[in-house]
């Protein structure tokens, strides 16, 4: 079994014919600090909300282990195409050698050439096989995937508690009693217990991100997205929420974290993204990232920032 928690494959998305993924592909590791940069627009943001669906992809494919979540991309399947009436079509048209099958692939995967209604009965049992094979439902999967926002998300008509246990209660994953006592301990582990009748509005920016952070670990997820965590915050409220995230890192917790904090990023990363134009232009360590970039664009973009 692989020891991925989440892969995307092949993720295009386009808003009112804007093309903002450009065909990213990314694994994320059980145990690892993946933190995303890259300059504003460059699909950061869109990427990680992909990968627990909160934004549909226009292609490709999302993954939580052995599980797809999106519907099948059938451009990611060779063998899915083969059986299509488009495929069958052109192949006649070909010498019949596997080189010329190849092609045939590769050019209607270019020119997006498959009309799912059109492609005949075994281009439709094939998908629905796969499909019926790997699908897992979306919400059991975001269960165990936790998201922080950057505008913190809390419900300003529930207290602290009541926003810390509203999900695990509702979704019956623990009883009201057990909600309470894994909502108090998380509290008391940030030093804010004394807040949990309070309403959010009373709160400081950091103090509602953190709480928004534990938020996301009292569902006990596997892995925990963040958005541009500190974003929204005054600049002296930023330090106490990157010592969270921080701690959780080293508690071994799976994180991706989209980030401007260049400084957080060099010190928290285990693998670093660089974003542009809608694509992962280089990946590395955190020392190959900010030590030893290779790609131009990189370096240009740390010129400015560091």
């Amino acid at each position: 079994m692989s020891d991925n928690l989440i892969s995307i494959k092949g993720l295009y998305k386009s808003f009112n014919k804007r093309s903002v993924l450009n065909g990213v592909s990314c694994e994320i590791k059980k145990g690892e600090r993946v933190v995303v940069i890259g300059p504003s627009g460059s699909g950061k943001s869109t990427m990680l909300r992909c990968m627990n669906l909160l934004i549909d992809p226009t292609f490709g494919e999302v993954w939580r282990k052995e599980n797809l979540l999106t519907p099948v991309d059938p451009y990611l399947h060779p063998e899915i195409i083969r059986s299509s009436r488009t495929f069958k079509k052109l192949f006649k048209k070909t010498d019949g050698s596997e080189e010329a099958a190849l092609e045939t692939v590769a050019k209607i995967k270019k020119e997006d050439l498959l009309h799912e209604k059109n492609e005949g009965p075994e281009y439709s049992k094939k998908m629905r096989e796969f499909y019926k094979t790997h699908a897992l439902d979306v919400n059991l999967a975001r269960q165990r995937v936790g998201m922080v926002f950057q505008h913190f998300n809390l419900f300003n008509n529930l207290t602290v508690l009541e926003n810390l246990t509203l999900a695990p209660i509702e979704l019956k994953l623990k009883t009201k009693e057990e909600a309470n006592e894994t909502a108090m301990s998380l509290l008391k582990r940030i030093g804010l217990e004394d807040k949990a009748s309070d309403y959010p509005s009373t709160l400081s920016g950091g103090q509602k991100q953190r709480i928004a952070i534990i938020r996301a670990l009292a569902m006990n997820p596997e892995v925990i997205l963040f958005d541009e965590p500190t974003s929204a915050l005054d600049p002296e409220m930023v330090g106490e929420v990157l010592a969270l995230i921080k701690e959780l890192a080293d508690d071994g917790m799976t994180m991706v974290i989209v980030t401007h904090e260049i400084g957080f990023a060099r010190e928290v990363a285990s693998r670093v993204l660089f974003m542009d134009g809608g694509k992962i232009l280089e990946e590395g360590t955190s020392d190959e990232i900010f030590n030893h970039p290779t790609c131009e664009r990189l370096q240009t973009f740390l010129s400015k920032v560091l």
